[in-house]
């Protein structure tokens, strides 16, 4: 952080605590580890009014920006989640106009995009695929770090690995894809959600469902809507119906096509169509519904429906969202009480996030810091609770790589865990513990101090500011050992270091 006495080095501290971090990830493993075990605690109270404010701000947000958990807790919690469920009523637009400067591409169409691709100079080419690649990263980030609508961003970034596309294969592609089809259906219906996802020419091309033909049938897709995107692994469907969605979905597929409004001057446009050449009519039945065959993409269509209001489907993303709002392994009568609302609102997500949050099992105290913050989640939560600026993204990008999970960059259609085995590595935590140090100590490059974080810690005596730290990266949470560990240094630097490495900042 580059501001007052922040900016002097910390010596040693570096190479003195390097160590000390494979240790504190350790302890963070078997502390959440302990933690998730359901019906742990022989009792289970209520959260306080500051326990409630912390946990809704961690898991319903990427953390509180100074300040916003003072606020929370004593308006209440509900009020800010009223607020947040209808994200378009929250004024966002200073964000929205420095993304659209910053990230033009954003605001693009298809055809603009993917006309970009047909540069014939291979280095200009290349280069505009990069920006693409960063300018989505880099808005991904800014809404995550900088938005006030903060659960629609924890909302989006769910989709985005259920529905996961790796940039790297649709490049020009993956931009629109969230803005047009994340971005605007994270609220809505879920099968309208599901059928934007399977015409959209990203998710077709990244499961090669585009070359999907009468003559030549590829599986891909039709085996993940089902797996992934729908029903779950091997619930309620054989390799038979897999098949059978396959031969419904030929023809669904994207390219550049006459345009229908020739008179802005584009004589094409690149965009979904449905190619009946190269649809097989076969008469099927897919996971129940018998589909005559002759109906073109009609046909595709009351699949894709009718997979998206199956009871299965309701069950498997009733769990998931269950498993990720509260906790690693939820409640099966929780569950069922959040598919029942699913089933009964015919897929109303805003309904469902309600349900969720609503519900008693939200606010036990058995779920309370029982979830390990991804990377993502735990860079985003560091910036935004120390108040800091992103002037430049890309050292952020080389951290998110470095603790595997680079935006927009999974191979694997399942998209990123957000499960705790998958992040608890203590060797990985190494690259957690330094990036709190050089983010204290104003070596992120491209990433500035927020004065409403740091001037209340300078000013504080020595003696309470281990104290006053927790108070501002753990507001609301109880954890004696830590502050302990803090009073070793009157280093404010070294304090919120230590701080932001511990395993209680890694608890969410």
């Amino acid at each position: 952080m580059r501001c007052g006495t922040w900016r002097t080095g910390l010596g040693g501290m570096k190479a003195a605590w390097a160590a000390v971090s494979i240790v504190m990830g350790v302890l963070a493993v078997g502390a959440v580890v302990k933690r998730n075990v359901v019906g742990a605690a022989p009792e289970d109270p209520k959260l306080n009014a500051n326990e409630s404010a912390h946990h809704v701000l961690v898991r319903l947000a990427f953390g509180p920006r100074p300040g916003e958990y003072k606020t929370v807790a004593k308006e209440g919690w509900q009020k800010w989640v009223e607020s947040q469920l209808d994200p378009a009523s929250i004024d966002d637009s200073k964000l929205d106009e420095r993304i659209t400067k910053e990230c033009p591409s954003v605001r693009r169409t298809l055809s603009e995009l993917e006309g970009l691709s047909r540069e014939s100079d291979r280095d200009t080419e290349r280069e505009s695929r990069d920006r693409i690649k960063n300018e989505l990263r880099k808005a991904v980030l800014l809404r995550a770090v900088h938005s006030e609508r903060q659960l629609q961003e924890v909302i989006v970034d769910f989709w985005r690995n259920h529905f996961n596309v790796d940039v790297n294969k649709v490049p020009y592609l993956a931009t629109h894809y969230e803005e047009n089809v994340l971005r605007t259906h994270a609220f809505g219906k879920f099968d309208d959600l599901l059928m934007a996802t399977a015409r959209h020419p990203a998710m077709l091309v990244y499961l090669d469902n585009y070359v999907s033909n009468r003559n030549g049938l590829n599986e891909n897709y039709a085996r993940e809507l089902m797996e992934l995107h729908s029903l779950g692994v091997d619930n309620g469907y054989k390799q038979q119906d897999v098949i059978n969605l396959a031969k419904v979905l030929t023809g669904w597929t994207c390219g550049w096509r006459p345009a229908e409004n020739a008179s802005a001057g584009n004589e094409t446009e690149y965009k979904f169509f449905f190619n009946e050449g190269a649809h097989d009519p076969t008469p099927v039945t897919v996971v129940g519904l018998d589909i005559g065959g002759q109906g073109g993409i009609a046909d595709g269509e009351a699949a894709i429906r009718h997979l998206a209001l199956h009871n299965n489907t309701s069950r498997f993303i009733a769990a998931k969202l269950c498993r990720y709002l509260v906790r690693d392994n939820p409640d099966p009568a929780f569950v069922e009480r959040v598919s029942s609302v699913f089933r009964k609102t015919e897929g109303d997500l805003k309904a469902v996030y309600r349900a969720i949050i609503l519900d008693p099992e939200f606010m036990k105290s058995s779920n309370f810091r029982c979830k390990v913050r991804t990377p993502f989640e735990f860079i985003v939560s560091a910036l935004r609770m120390t108040d800091a600026r992103i002037e430049s993204p890309d050292r952020i990008f080389r951290e998110l790589q470095l603790m595997g999970q680079p935006l927009y960059e999974c191979l694997e259609p399942t998209g990123y865990s957000d499960a705790q085995e998958a992040w608890l590595d203590p060797g990985v935590m190494v690259y957690r513990w330094n990036f709190s140090i050089e983010l204290v100590t104003g070596k992120v490059k491209g990433v500035s101090g927020g004065m409403e974080f740091v001037e209340p810690i300078l000013k504080a005596p020595a003696d309470s500011r281990p104290r006053k730290v927790m108070e501002m990266l753990l507001p609301g949470v109880t954890d004696p050992k830590l502050e302990k560990l803090l009073t070793f240094t009157p280093d404010p630097r070294a304090i919120t270091a230590f701080a932001l490495g511990s395993p209680s900042f890694q608890q969410q």
